[in-house]
């Protein structure tokens, strides 16, 4: 498993560029795919992501957690709202999502961590 979600970011850009650049339109197209499915619609964009972030963790996509969390809080979802798409996501999809759950804690501690330096130096100018 990955360390922490910037090695997940890193891994994702690297190989991302990789498969658009290999010439195979198919990855490219998926991912427009993806993007316009998670569009708001008359669904808002944010609770697509939970969705999204519920199907990732019954798949046990520890990178699609780390994904569709960071999104669905861009989207100005809440920490609560992720935290009952893990419980429904685990009541629906057994034992085997408590993993993913937790990995989705991880992700929401990590975030609030980066969210406070990022919060720290904008107050604190050098």
């Amino acid at each position: 498993m990955f360390d922490d979600i910037s090695d997940i970011r890193q891994t994702r850009k690297r190989y991302n560029l990789k498969m658009f650049q290999s010439g195979v339109k198919m990855f490219r197209d998926f991912e427009e795919a993806e993007g316009a499915a998670l569009r708001s619609g008359a669904l808002e964009g944010k609770y697509k992501e939970l969705v999204a972030l519920g199907i990732s963790m019954v798949e046990k996509c520890y990178p699609c957690v780390e994904y569709h969390v960071t999104a669905a809080l861009k989207g100005g979802a809440t920490r609560q709202q992720v935290i009952e798409v893990a419980a429904v996501a685990l009541a629906l999809g057994g034992g085997v999502v408590q993993w993913p759950a937790r990995f989705a804690f991880k992700v929401l501690d990590e975030l609030e961590r980066e969210n406070a330096v990022e919060a720290g130096a904008a107050r604190d100018p050098e």
